[in-house]
């Protein structure tokens, strides 16, 4: 029995001319493939190979032994041309053969019958699976069908958790509603699945109840109807899902109508069924009940969860999806309990069971980006298929994932073309043992993780890396880790899983650049690999070598080939139009493979010219490699944007294409001149492509718009703040750390700790030397230094980021004191001054404040605590302040007007942790402080009492009045941070906008990582 259809909202986004007009997703299954269509495959391997050796010992014949080559000019040419020519065919040739392994691969594949995937549903221990969904700044709607297409999975007690790696502090509030609801997420999935699953779970109890209430176990009509409803129940909460989920673009279409709609309408198919059959007073055996019964609840059955790396100091903060993913599996099997530090929380081994953490170990651990999703019976074959004996020893099982269809715009209509192609080049390449990781989606198995693992220490934090993060392409090293210890991986011939394409070129050269980056380095690691095999006695294959360095480094040599050739005047001696015959075979192949998977043969062409104008993207990330190899320095990370708005294109990606199209038009313009008709084919053929790939694809407009941007980037940057002329003599270098008369001692610890002396987060010290002349003794009567005579205080300087509330922008840091015992600093303090050493503490916090402050984001003040003994000796102030390299604020509590007669000149002061009252005004009129900062309690409630608001908004009004500026402290929520921007104070700080963190951090997190 069909459902009714229901009708959808579709996204309602403009269409480019040219966008991709397809609406179903590619066949599961590929279509069979006729005999003649693999003899053309064949036949386009052997033309192009034969011609190649063909053209190759002509060439060398003219050249050299008929010696047309006479000068050393001419035989260099002749070289570098065999070269050229031999370089691309390589790469036509391995495109040529993978695609006839999936062919042999299409037909060979035999799909698991659906009764025997129910079968090992309903077995009474299925392998673990934890789904890992790494996630940096992505937009809810985006992590939502992602974690949605996750937990939809036919597969019982599935564990997904979403790795969120957003900022902790954010510095915008898009950031910061960002990170807000990827940390709702999970709850709000998990919180829809459980009423689907409890009404399936209470359905299948009392199904068992009656078994047991029965004489014989045995099935009746009444249980197949019972069934039946849950079914329709089950497809009537899917079709109700669809109907909520917030239709964009083409990605939601495809999410509601292929993945919930379909697994809708197949439980609504198989519902029908039931109650035909028991129309007709059919029962269905008991074992096959439980198993329909079994696979209604794997679909529901899923917990969904959240975890954040960042919050912990004991795990790694590299910015990059591989450690993220490792973060989360070297705690798995593991129990843990937070604990606090100095530098931050760190979660430490509880013991079994015993901590506020617990990560199980599941037996297969399955990763998808968050721009992915999964047809709903992925997990299930795949993992069905590893649990197979002959796949014992494969370690990853995937599905390369395709193009979404129906692609608005035409870069991402070409773009998804390209993807498309690479799927049969994938499969294709199982065929031939060459099979590498593609990390959008895969199914790993744990123990092979474990066999890859390699701990190191960053600190005294063990740091665990299964997944090798030197590359930007980190699964293509992970794949030759798992090789090199004997561990296969299999592609599996079906299509599961769909991933989102870039849909600007802007965000495409963001991801090509990272695509083109770190293939070369890894390249040498191949005969770690193939020498583990010999010494297992295996056999090494030429096809699998030769797959493997084309994978590995063909974007460079072949983007390094066709600027040659588009360059370079070769002399006509070197062309022969039997050239043509080596290059045709690959187009027409392709245009083929376009149009089986729904394309026009006619985008071969377009993908040519789409290939010319990023030529300079491959180009750069191919350089990017190299000098990583050289300097052994790993290449800045870069995700692809996933946003709606537009991504601007880097200057050079958009002047190199336009600099290309501009020589091809004068090489056209010099060939006609000279009548050099066989380049001018050529030359002519690259400028009709590149010019139209340059409109289509990027866009007149867009392409002046980036310029133009990137131009009065140029022209106007922000001028940093002028330092304040210094009293003393000018410092011409890097300030040492210096010893104070008082016993300061400078920032050592960190120069030990980092070998920086302007160090961030070490320790620093305060001992106790000989106490100052007329100082009093401690309040037992004895002198500082004989009731001690080596006293030490250790601190850590932290920062506070201080908000524009309406912005969200940062545009000042406080610097706060944490001491290593753990004391508070209050207490520290006081414990200092009881000892006589209160004034050398105060200014070693302000010289290790200085000193870590300046790597602080450029723009950015700084608020100092000072304490009212030290503003009264500004001989001993004066010096340390000079160390500023940034606008200084001196936060002082409850001044008096005697502590101010001497402040130092050139800085502002604030009036610290005031109140709403009376006092207050009168304070702010008679002081005149640059700033007034609001305390906690004065804060209490002022998201709720309306005479707390009137209070904050007569202060922030009188403030004004005074050209004084009033910060918030103390913001905990959003309802209190709204509330105070209604009554008018344009700066906060607190806990819910951002935590105090050593500066490492702070700089993390100001470049948005």
């Amino acid at each position: 029995m069909e459902r009714n259809a229901v009708p959808r909202l579709r996204p309602d986004n403009r269409r480019q001319w040219g966008a991709d007009r397809r609406s179903a997703p590619h066949p599961v299954i590929p279509p069979p493939i006729s005999e003649g269509r693999i003899a053309r495959g064949r036949l386009a391997v052997v033309l192009t190979i034969a011609v190649w050796t063909g053209y190759v010992a002509y060439t060398i014949f003219e050249q050299f032994v008929v010696g047309k080559a006479h000068s050393a000019r001419l035989a260099v040419e002749a070289i570098v041309y065999l070269l050229v020519i031999t370089g691309l065919m390589a790469s036509a040739t391995a495109y040529l053969i993978t695609r006839i392994g999936y062919f042999y691969r299409s037909r060979a594949h035999q799909r698991a019958p659906r009764i025997v995937l129910d079968a090992f549903l309903a077995k009474p221990r299925t392998p673990t699976v934890t789904v890992l969904v790494p996630s940096y700044q992505e937009d809810e709607r985006v992590i939502r069908t992602t974690l949605l297409s996750a937990a939809l999975q036919e597969y019982p007690g599935l564990r997904v958790v979403l790795l969120i790696d957003d900022p902790q502090q954010p510095r915008t509030r898009a950031a910061r509603d960002l990170l807000l609801a990827a940390r709702r997420l999970p709850g709000t999935i998990e919180g829809e699945m459980a009423v689907p699953f409890g009404r399936a779970q209470d359905a299948y109890e009392r199904f068992e109840r009656a078994l047991d209430e029965r004489e014989q176990r045995t099935g009746t009509t009444a249980d197949m109807r019972e069934l039946a409803v849950e079914y329709r129940a089950a497809s009537d909460w899917l079709d109700d899902l669809g109907r909520r989920q917030e239709m964009i673009d083409h990605t939601d279409v495809f999410f509601v109508d292929h993945i919930v709609g379909q697994l809708g309408a197949e439980l609504a198919t198989i519902g029908g069924a039931l109650e035909r059959g028991a129309e007709e007073n059919a029962t269905l055996p008991v074992a096959r009940l439980v198993q329909l019964y079994r696979r209604l609840l794997a679909i529901f059955d899923a917990q969904v969860t959240g975890f954040e790396r960042k919050r912990y100091v004991s795990l790694s903060h590299e910015p990059n999806k591989a450690m993220n993913l490792n973060s989360y599996i070297g705690l798995m099997g593991g129990s843990f309990q937070q604990v606090h530090t100095p530098l931050g929380v760190a979660l430490v081994n509880a013991g079994a069971g015993r901590g506020e953490l617990n990560v199980p170990s599941p037996d297969y651990v399955l990763t998808l980006d968050a721009d992915s999703v999964l047809m709903p019976d992925y997990c299930l074959r795949l993992v069905h298929m590893m649990e197979q004996g002959a796949y014992s020893g494969v370690a990853v099982t995937q599905t390369p994932y395709s193009a979404f269809p129906g692609a608005a715009t035409r870069v991402e209509r070409i773009s998804g073309a390209t993807t498309d192609i690479q799927h049969i080049v994938h499969q294709g390449m199982t065929q031939y043992d060459a099979t590498f990781w593609v990390g959008a989606n895969a199914v790993l198995r744990k123990k092979a993780l474990d066999d890859i693992c390699v701990v190191a220490y960053e600190g005294d934090w063990e740091i665990k890396r299964y997944i090798q993060d030197r590359t930007v392409i980190e699964d293509t090293e992970s794949t030759i880790d798992l090789g090199v210890h004997g561990w296969t991986l299999y592609n599996y011939p079906e299509r599961l899983a769909y991933s989102a394409t870039p849909p600007d070129f802007g965000s495409l050269a963001i991801q090509r650049q990272r695509w083109a980056n770190g293939g070369l380095l890894i390249l040498s690691r191949l005969k770690d690999q193939f020498r583990a095999r010999r010494g297992r006695g295996q056999k090494n294959r030429f096809g699998e070598l030769f797959l493997r360095v084309n994978y590995m480094a063909s974007i460079f040599w072949s983007s390094i080939c066709l600027v040659v050739m588009l360059l370079y005047p070769f002399n006509s001696d070197l062309l022969n139009p039997v050239l043509l015959l080596v290059s045709v075979p690959y187009f027409m192949m392709m245009s083929a493979d376009l149009k089986a998977n729904g394309y026009k043969r006619l985008d071969v062409l377009r993908i040519y010219g789409f290939n010319l104008i990023l030529l300079p993207v491959n180009l750069s990330g191919s350089f990017a490699s190299l000098l990583q190899l050289l300097t052994g320095e790993k290449s800045q990370f870069k995700r692809t944007p996933k946003v709606r708005d537009r991504t601007t294109a880097a200057a050079f990606y958009l002047l190199a294409p336009l600099s290309l199209i501009a020589f091809s038009a004068y090489t056209v313009v010099r060939d006609v001149e000279f009548r050099f008709w066989n380049n001018l084919a050529f030359a002519g053929f690259n400028l009709v492509l590149s010019l139209y790939a340059m409109i289509a694809f990027v866009g007149v407009g867009n392409t002046i718009a980036d310029l133009f941007a990137h131009l009065r980037a140029w022209l106007y940057r922000p001028v940093a703040p002028r330092k304040r002329s210094r009293s003393t003599k000018a410092v011409t270098s890097a300030p040492a750390p210096a010893t104070t008369g008082n016993g300061a001692i400078g920032d050592w610890a960190s120069v030990l700790h980092y070998g920086n002396e302007r160090g961030g987060t070490g320790l620093v010290a305060v001992r106790a030397g000989h106490a100052e002349p007329g100082r009093r003794p401690t309040a037992t009567g004895k002198s500082p230094d004989s009731s001690h005579s080596f006293e030490e205080f250790s601190f850590f300087t932290v920062f506070q980021p201080i908000f524009e509330l309406e912005s969200g922008t940062v545009v000042g840091y406080e610097a706060l004191t944490r001491f290593a015992d753990g004391t508070s600093p209050q207490r520290g303090l006081a414990t200092a001054q009881d000892q006589g050493l209160h004034i050398d503490l105060d200014a070693a916090l302000i010289r290790a404040a200085l000193a870590s402050a300046g790597s602080l984001p450029a723009g950015t003040w700084l608020g100092i605590n000072v304490s009212p003994e030290l503003l009264r000796r500004p001989e001993e102030l004066a010096p340390l302040l000079d160390e500023a390299d940034r606008p200084i604020v001196l936060e002082v509590p409850s001044p008096e007007l005697a502590d101010l007669e001497r402040f130092p000149t050139g800085f502002r002061f604030a009036i610290d942790d005031a109140g709403a009252g009376y006092d207050t005004l009168s304070k702010m009129e008679a002081l005149k402080p640059a700033i007034l900062k609001l305390g906690p309690a004065s804060l209490a409630g002022v998201e709720t009492e309306s005479a707390r608001q009137v209070a904050i908004r007569t202060v922030v009004e009188f403030a004004e009045m005074n050209n004084c500026t009033v910060i918030a402290e103390g913001i905990e929520s959003a309802p209190q941070r709204d509330a105070l921007m209604a009554c008018g104070v344009r700066l906060g700080q607190g806990f819910y906008l951002g935590r105090p963190v050593p500066v490492e951090r702070a700089l993390a997190d100001a470049a948005g990582r």
